[in-house]
């Protein structure tokens, strides 16, 4: 990873004492009822849930829930969700990228949304994505696997940000220029669970940090990417504090996920 696009990431924080001992594991649900998509993601560092609505044909509102973030001001990440109203329904996530900014909304949470406003298109009534991140101990290459309703749609082997099996996508980023690889390489739903997949390792590196260590640290004092989110802009980064107790290890409980569970 290029570590030059991150602030702070220099410094030394607390190692989680349970890092290579398990694996990150996130699942979304995108659910069509009459009229709306409800949408829930759920790992080890969050929890959210987006519910959208339409009318057949564009997109007529969407309430976001923050459930369990890390920071203070992410609950604040629902509001610009609202620029989403009038994106006609089965857009793709191009698409909706060129009308409204990522950059002003919660990653997670827009991320979200826009796997909500694809769902809402489809005539299936019921999606489960779930992701598994293995620990990549002492640098050794790891496995990061997503599932689509129980069928497994790429395993990919990791090594530090990259792909290094199977050998015909080894040498690929999982950091900068992965994005442009897997919308060439991949189409339909094989695509979709790349990109949930690619996620889903970005989030997994919080796994080597102990987060229960920088409760209380303002968000400026932490590793970020200035501008990449709503809590990482400018003027807001300073005011975000993190929170305690929001971080769960799902490793031998995944029926947890998608519970919501308090600590």
């Amino acid at each position: 990873m290029s570590e030059n696009t991150y602030t702070n990431v220099d410094r030394e924080f607390a190692i989680n004492p349970n890092y290579g001992k398990g694996c990150f594991r996130r699942q979304i649900l995108l659910r069509n009822e009459p009229g709306q998509v409800v949408a829930a993601l759920e790992d080890d560092c969050h929890g959210f849930r987006v519910t959208l609505r339409h009318d057949g044909t564009l997109i007529t509102d969407v309430q976001g829930e923050t459930l369990r973030v890390p920071y203070t001001t992410c609950p604040g990440a629902t509001e610009p969700l609202r620029a989403l109203r009038g994106v006609a329904v089965g857009s793709d996530a191009r698409s909706i990228n060129s009308q409204v900014s990522p950059f002003s909304n919660c990653t997670h949470l827009f991320d979200l949304s826009v796997l909500a406003i694809v769902h809402a298109g489809r005539r299936e009534t019921e999606r489960l994505y779930e992701v598994q991140v293995d620990d990549e101990v002492d640098g050794q290459p790891a496995q990061s696997v997503v599932w689509c309703n129980g069928e497994e749609m790429l395993r990919f082997t990791t090594q530090e940000w990259q792909i290094v099996g199977p050998e015909c996508y080894a040498g690929r980023p999982l950091f900068k220029g992965f994005a442009a690889w897997a919308n060439e390489t991949f189409s339909g739903d094989l695509c979709e669970a790349a990109f949930v997949l690619h996620k889903g390792y970005f989030v997994s590196s919080a796994r080597r940090y102990d987060a229960s260590a920088m409760a209380g640290t303002r968000g400026d004092e932490l590793p970020y990417i200035p501008g990449a989110c709503h809590t990482y802009s400018e003027g807001r980064v300073q005011q975000a504090i993190r929170l305690p107790d929001t971080n769960r290890d799902f490793t031998d409980r995944p029926e947890d996920l998608l519970q919501f569970k308090s600590a």
